[in-house]
C-alpha cells in the first residue's frame, strides 16, 4: 500500500530510504530514541512487515490510546515528538521482552555514547577491560597530565595517620618528579636530536613531545585523572553498571551509579535491572580469603628496578596443519578431521608451497584471513609495566587477566630516563613510593592500587587465538610504538618462531632498534597532510 504525503515525510525524517527496490532494501534508521530504535528490532522475527511499516503501525496505536491521529503530530519542529507518544507502549513492550523474558537481543539493539571524565586510570582500566564496547581515551602520549588530579580514595582518607599520609606522599613525589621530567626529558632530546635545516618543525616537535611523555609517564599513578568516551549498547551497559556498583572501592561504585543514571536519560527501561550483584561481591571477599588459604595470595618481593619477560604457557601443537585445514576448510566437503589428515600427510615444503600461494599477496594493511582463528590459542604471561599495559590493554579481543596492582615485582626505568642522567632521582622516589604502596596495602589492598606508579611490573595473561597473535605482533612492533609493549611484541614473536616457524614466517613484525621511530611516522604523516592542502588549493 503506497504511503501518504504526511506519512512520506514522517518516514523521511526516521529512515533513510522510503521507497527501496524489491531487493535488497538496506536503509538507515535514525533520529529515534534508543529505546524506540530497539523495539523495532523486536517484532521483526514475528512479523512479515518491513520496519518502516512496523513504526508507521506502532505509532498509530500509541497516538490511537491518546485519542489522536498520525496527522496530528508537529514534523519540522526540532522537538522530540515521538517519545511522548511511544514512551508508555514502548516502555511496557521492553519490561516484557527484554526484562521480565530476559530476550537481550532487544537490549543490545539500543546504543547510547557516554563521556566519562575526570575519574582515575584505576576505574578506566577496570571498565575498559569490557570486550564488547567501543572506548577513546585521552593518551598519556600526547597531553602533559601537569594539573594535580587525582583521586584520593575515601577510606584510606578517613582512616588518617599514616595510611593517607603515605597515600598523600606518593602522590606529591612521583607526580612532582613527573612535573620535572616532562621538560628535562624534552630538553636531552632536542640535545641529542635537533631540528634538521630544512625540517618541519611541527611533527619533529610532535615526536620528541610523545617521546618525553612516553617516559615521564612511568612516574604517574592510577590515581590521576583522565578522561574516555563509551559507545555501548544496553545490556553490555547493564553488565558493565552491576559490575562497578558490586565492587569493594568507593569510586568504582560512584562512576557505576553516575553513568547509570545518566543513560537512563536515553534508556530509562532497559536499565532498570542494573543494580549490585550479591554474587560479584561475595566473590570479592571470597577470591581473596581462598587465595591466602591456599597460601598463594602473596610471591617474594623484589625491590628496585627489574625487567619484563613474556613466557609461553601454552599453544596448539598441531598449529601449521591445523591452520592449513582452517583456511581449506569453507573451500571442501570434507570432514576438517580428514582435512587435517590430509595437511598432516604433506611436507614441510608442499605447506610451505601452499602458503606461499595463500599469502604472497598480503598487503601491509590488509587483514589475516579469518580462518586463521582455526587452532587453539597462544597463552602468553607477561611481567611488564602498568604503563605499557595500559596499551596492550586495548586488545580486547580473547582473555586477558591482570593481577592486582602491586609493587613487589620490582620497577622498569626507561632507557631515555637513563640516558638522561636523572636515573637516580627517579630511583629514589620509586623505592619509596613502593614503601609507602606496601604500607597502604597492608590495610586497603584495593585502595592500594591508586598509589602504584606506572612504572611497577605486574603480571598479566593474555589469550590470543592465532589470527589475534599476529595482529598485536605487527601493529605493536612498529617503531613508532612504546618502547616496552614492542619488546612484548617481539618476545611473543620470538616464541611463535620456536614452536611454528611456519606460521611465523607471514608475520610482518618490525624488528631492530627504534629511538625517535615516531619521528618517521610524524614526517611521513606531515607530508601526506602537506600533499593534501595542495590538492585542495589547486582544486
Amino acid at each position: 500500500m503506497p504511503y501518504s504525503d504526511f506519512e512520506r515525510r514522517l518516514l523521511a525524517t526516521c529512515f533513510s530510504v522510503v521507497d527501496g527496490p524489491d531487493h535488497a532494501d538496506v536503509y538507515l534508521v535514525r533520529n529515534l530514541p534508543p529505546e524506540v530504535a530497539a523495539t523495532l528490532n523486536g517484532p521483526y522475527s514475528r512479523s512479515s512487515k518491513s520496519m518502516r511499516d512496523q513504526f508507521l503501525e506502532r505509532l498509530r496505536q500509541g497516538l490511537l490510546a491518546q485519542g489522536r491521529q498520525l496527522e496530528d503530530l508537529p514534523l519540522g519542529t526540532g522537538q522530540d515528538v515521538l517519545s511522548p507518544v511511544m514512551a508508555d507502549k514502548t516502555g511496557q513492550f521492553l519490561k516484557t521482552y527484554a526484562i521480565d523474558h530476559g530476550h537481550n537481543s532487544l537490549r543490545e539493539g539500543a546504543v547510547v555514547h557516554l563521556a566519562v571524565e575526570r575519574v582515575s586510570q584505576l576505574v578506566t582500566r577496570f571498565v575498559q577491560r569490557e570486550r564488547r564496547c567501543t572506548f577513546e581515551e585521552s593518551s598519556t602520549r600526547y597531553i602533559s597530565f601537569s594539573a594535580e588530579t587525582h583521586w584520593r580514595d575515601p577510606d584510606v582518607m578517613a582512616a588518617g595517620g599514616e595510611f593517607a599520609a603515605g597515600y598523600e606522599e606518593v602522590l606529591r613525589t612521583t607526580f612532582g618528579l613527573y612535573q620535572q621530567a616532562t621538560g628535562r626529558l624534552l630538553a636531552h632530546l632536542q640535545a641529542v636530536r635537533p631540528l634538521r635545516p630544512g625540517e618541519p618543525e611541527a611533527p619533529w616537535s610532535r615526536a620528541l613531545r610523545a617521546e618525553a611523555f612516553d617516559a615521564a609517564r612511568y612516574l604517574l599513578t592510577p590515581a590521576i585523572f583522565t578522561k574516555w568516551g563509551m559507545v555501548a549498547d544496553a545490556r553490555t551497559l547493564g553488565d558493565v553498571v552491576s559490575e562497578l556498583q558490586s565492587h569493594p572501592l568507593a569510586e568504582f561504585r560512584l562512576v557505576g551509579e553516575r553513568m547509570q543514571r545518566e543513560a537512563a536519560q536515553a534508556l530509562p527501561t532497559l536499565l532498570q535491572h542494573a543494580r549490585p550483584n550479591a554474587f560479584l561481591q561475595a566473590l570479592h571477599a571470597a577470591l581473596p580469603a581462598l587465595a591466602r588459604e591456599l597460601g598463594t595470595a602473596a610471591g617474594p618481593v623484589l625491590r628496585g628496578t627489574a625487567r619484563g619477560h613474556t613466557d609461553l604457557l601454552g599453544h596448539d601443537r598441531e598449529i601449521d596443519d591445523k591452520l592449513l585445514a582452517s583456511l581449506l576448510y569453507e573451500h571442501s566437503q570434507q570432514p576438517f578431521a580428514a582435512l587435517l589428515a590430509r595437511t598432516k600427510a604433506l611436507t614441510d615444503g608442499q605447506r610451505q608451497d601452499l602458503l606461499q600461494r595463500l599469502m604472497a599477496q598480503r598487503g601491509p594493511h590488509d587483514a589475516w584471513p579469518a580462518a586463521l582463528e582455526g587452532a587453539a590459542p597462544f597463552e602468553f604471561e607477561v611481567l611488564l609495566d602498568f604503563g605499557a599495559y595500559r596499551d596492550i590493554g586495548r586488545h580486547r579481543k580473547g582473555l586477558q587477566q591482570q593481577q592486582a596492582l602491586t609493587t613487589v615485582h620490582g620497577f622498569a626505568v626507561p632507557p631515555l630516563v637513563q640516558q638522561a642522567g636523572f636515573d637516580g632521582e627517579y630511583g629514589a622516589v620509586l623505592e619509596r613510593a613502593a614503601q609507602l604502596q606496601q604500607q597502604v596495602a597492608a590495610r586497603f589492598p584495593h585502595a592500594a592500587g591508586y598509589v602504584t606508579p606506572f612504572a611497577f611490573l605486574q603480571r598479566v595473561r593474555l589469550v590470543f587465538d592465532p589470527r589475534q597473535v599476529a595482529y598485536f605482533v605487527e601493529l605493536r612492533s612498529r617503531p613508532e610504538g612504546h618502547f616496552s609493549y614492542r619488546e612484548v611484541a617481539l618476545d611473543m614473536l620470538a616464541h611463535v618462531r620456536r614452536v611454528s616457524p611456519l606460521f611465523a614466517q607471514w608475520i610482518h613484525a618490525r624488528e631492530g632498534g627504534a629511538f625517535l621511530g615516531r619521528l618517521d611516522s610524524e614526517l611521513t604523516a606531515e607530508e601526506r597532510r602537506q600533499r593534501r592542502m595542495r590538492a585542495a588549493g589547486d582544486a
